[in-house]
């Protein structure tokens, strides 16, 4: 089960502290892929304000190296994921008991098998969401939790590079690279904060804690680097590719990113309006 020490019906606040801790812990997976350290840094910190204990599923699991950094203490997990080469990085990994190479609404467990379900920005990629959420609300006991992090309307509607690209005057380019942003990632449901809650409400499942994770200033500067990692390179690849071998050169970089980092939590003056958002949702108590 997962629990909080607030009252279940306010939401965890985070701080500067957090996301700085955050980043602290992920670079050790992602120090020299600043788009990913900086979005996982303010994931850790939310998903860090709960304890998550008992049978756990990984929805949309990956590798399972996040996974085990959040929760190193947990055994009883299950993973699935749609791609194959992935699921099988995730059974070597040794984070799970076992992973399904499955989609996400077609979950090969029983009914009421699982006392959590995870599942890390993976929900807005998904495109059958009522049909994922009606699988995670079977698989779930009753009284289980889902645990997740989303996308909202923002990370469409603050996409800078593209913005920037069209203030210039290059309006194909512009479009292209919006398009490209789009398709891969896939965002099947960069859905608003209300809008999540009406589709868990529709499945069941009731919200009782929302974190929003990366405010504007925040948001602005992760979807400039993320864009311009995933631009497509004339001669294959994207310039990821490129940047990565330039800044793991340099092991300084981690901890200057921080600074950088630290510098965008102080410019924030609204921490509740934002391009991501960290819910945990609990499957009602059987009725007696």
């Amino acid at each position: 089960m997962i629990t909080t020490d607030r009252s279940h019906t306010q939401s965890p606040a985070l701080t500067r502290h957090d996301v700085l801790t955050g980043y602290d812990a992920v670079c050790s997976l992602y120090g020299f892929v600043p788009s990913l350290s900086h979005w996982r840094a303010w994931e850790y910190a939310a998903y860090r304000k709960f304890n998550l204990t008992g049978r756990t599923l990984d929805l949309g699991c990956g590798d399972g190296r996040y996974f085990k950094l959040i929760w190193p203490d947990l055994s009883d997990v299950v993973g699935v994921d749609i791609e194959p080469t992935v699921a099988a990085l995730g059974r070597q990994s040794g984070v799970y008991r076992s992973v399904h190479v499955a989609p996400a609404h077609q979950i090969p467990e029983a009914n009421e098998s699982f006392d959590n379900i995870f599942a890390n920005c993976s929900l807005e990629h998904m495109d059958h969401l009522d049909a994922v959420l009606a699988e995670i609300f079977r698989c779930l006991k009753p009284g289980g939790t889902l645990l997740c992090s989303v996308v909202t309307h923002r990370f469409v509607q603050w996409s800078l590079l593209p913005q920037l690209v069209l203030l210039a005057g290059f309006g194909e380019a512009a479009e292209t690279l919006q398009k490209d942003f789009l398709a891969y990632h896939h965002l099947a449901n960069p859905l608003p904060v209300d809008e999540w809650e009406r589709a868990f409400a529709h499945a069941g499942l009731a919200v009782h804690a929302h974190v929003p994770i990366l405010p504007k200033h925040n948001s602005g500067i992760f979807l400039l680097m993320d864009s311009l990692w995933h631009v497509r390179q004339g001669a294959g690849g994207e310039m990821g590719d490129t940047i990565y071998p330039f800044l793991s050169a340099n092991a300084n970089f981690p901890l200057a990113f921080k600074s950088v980092l630290a510098g965008l939590l102080d410019m924030e003056t609204d921490w509740s309006d934002c391009s991501g958002a960290v819910f945990l949702v609990r499957k009602p108590e059987a009725q007696v």
